[in-house]
């Protein structure tokens, strides 16, 4: 089962990059935190498998440019 504290912790450490990749795609605000929050919602779905991955930044990074 997926642990929220640790994700928790997980999604402090990579909001920025996430938006900030985002917003340089889009370059509008309010679709760079909606794709934002996407990523974050596959993360949590693909956690047990993200918890502890060295190449978790480069997965978020993908989704990101994938969904925008």
């Amino acid at each position: 089962m997926s642990d929220p504290a640790q994700f928790e912790t997980f999604l402090i450490a990579y909001q920025d990059m996430v938006y900030a990749t985002a917003y340089r795609l889009l370059s509008q605000e309010a679709e760079a935190r909606d794709i934002s929050q996407e990523v974050f919602l596959r993360a949590w779905e693909h956690w047990d498998q993200l918890s502890g991955s060295p190449t978790a930044g480069g997965w978020l990074k993908t989704v990101t440019r994938n969904l925008c």
